[in-house]
């Protein structure tokens, strides 16, 4: 039981792909904007839009009506989004929670 708790704390520790790229996509969401979200999370334009593609490609939908200063959510970003926020929510909950227990 030990065991399996520190392997999932370590797991919790470094950010899963799947993870950083929900986050990576609510960023654009609440900016509007593929460069100002890039700048606030610290990356780089073109690695987020590939990013971006990337994650539309895997899900076989378009998430983004991209236009030439502002992007918007298409309905399959909308039911992301809210499915992202939910996710993301219950990850940083669950992490705060086993900080808390190890304190």
């Amino acid at each position: 039981k030990q065991r399996t708790r520190n392997k999932i704390e370590r797991k919790t520790k470094r950010e899963t792909y799947g993870t950083r790229v929900l986050r990576y996509f609510l960023a654009v969401a609440r900016e509007e904007n593929i460069s100002r979200a890039a700048e606030m999370l610290h990356i780089t334009q073109p690695t987020l839009s590939r990013q971006l593609s990337q994650m539309e490609e895997e899900l076989g939908v378009i998430l983004f009506e991209r236009g030439t200063r502002r992007i918007r959510l298409t309905d399959a970003g909308i039911l992301l989004r809210r499915r992202a926020e939910e996710i993301i929510g219950l990850i940083d909950k669950t992490e705060k929670d086993w900080q808390s227990r190890k304190h």
